[in-house]
């Protein structure tokens, strides 16, 4: 049996490489019954909303399976996996850690995937995810105010960007550069380790975490609900291999900050009075969120761990 997995990125990525993994697993643990056969760049190039073109192959049955950011579930109507990208809520690879690795907690999250005709097998954690200004520093709502930047299309994170007085954009490609040449974009929402595909290094806050990117790996509903209990046991068997392959091997951020430096990147932090600031700004944010009581809930738990989740003090170094 054969099964197509398809992504956004290609496979020099964390969320390529996690796919990587999970082909070798299925075939392993099927015995080469189970062939996962990838297909990188789903979406195509340049486009906008690529992540939500893969999410909506994987609906129409055009893919099997596939590695999709958990932020981008909200547009397609899931709301379950909302807390896990509220703003500066998950803000050290360590809470991630602790959340994905909570089965009741991730199970949770995935549970309103099936309103997009997904089943979630599990969560992979990639990184923190900063802003990084082309013209200034972004350390504070005043340098977002009227400033357009650029994040991968999510309602709540382009809720995030406006709350903070900025314009999202999810240009790519060609759209992306142009907008960075003529100043219409002035910065973005990323994470060191996928730096080097910025079009110029520019300026990361190191301190100010929006998030931490988490990829779901998930399944067509309907192609799962159809395979024996055997074959269904070995995708979630090897996705979950795969999830503790990822944690083993996931480079630091301390490392990916020094190899940002090593490009030209510079890097800055902003100061206590300049985060308050920002969290205050978040407020209308929060507000929206909690609203949905399971939503609110979810926060509430990951704010609870977080209470007792150590942070290392070195975080990523000194600033470049």
């Amino acid at each position: 049996m054969s099964l197509k997995i398809g992504t956004a990125d290609d496979d020099s990525r964390p969320g390529g490489l996690a796919i990587v993994e999970f082909v070798e697993q299925v075939r392993t643990l099927s015995g080469g019954k189970i062939l996962v056969y990838p297909v990188w760049e789903a979406a195509g190039e340049g486009v906008q909303q690529w992540d939500q073109v893969v999410a909506r192959m994987l609906k129409d049955k055009e893919l099997d399976l596939a590695m999709i950011p958990s932020r981008t579930w909200d547009t397609e109507g899931v709301t379950t996996l909302r807390a896990l990208n509220a703003p500066f809520l998950v803000t050290s690879d360590a809470l991630a850690d602790k959340i994905v690795t909570s089965k009741d907690m991730s199970d949770q999250l995935m549970a309103g995937l099936d309103k997009a005709g997904a089943t979630g097998l599990a969560l992979m954690p990639e990184s923190l995810r900063h802003p990084f200004g082309f013209q200034h520093a972004l350390l504070t709502p005043t340098a977002f105010k009227g400033q357009g930047i650029r994040t991968a299309k999510s309602d709540l994170g382009d809720a995030t960007i406006r709350a903070l007085g900025g314009k999202p954009s999810d240009a790519n490609g060609d759209a992306f550069d142009a907008g960075i040449r003529d100043g219409t974009l002035a910065g973005a929402e990323t994470g060191f380790v996928l730096s080097d595909a910025l079009p110029v290094p520019g300026i990361a806050a190191a301190n100010v975490t929006f998030s931490t990117k988490v990829n779901t790996l998930v399944a067509n509903s309907g192609m799962l609900a159809g395979l024996s209990a055997e074959n269904r046991e070995i995708l979630q068997k090897a996705a979950a291999a795969t999830r503790e392959w990822v944690l083993a091997h996931r480079i630091t951020e301390a490392a990916n900050a020094a190899a940002y430096c090593n490009r030209g990147g510079k890097i800055v932090k902003a100061t206590a009075a300049d985060l308050q600031a920002l969290d205050r700004a978040m407020q209308p944010v929060y507000a929206e969120l909690d609203q949905d009581a399971s939503t609110k809930a979810m926060m509430d738990r990951i704010r609870q761990l977080k209470s007792s989740v150590p942070v290392p003090a070195t975080g990523v170094g000194s600033p470049c």
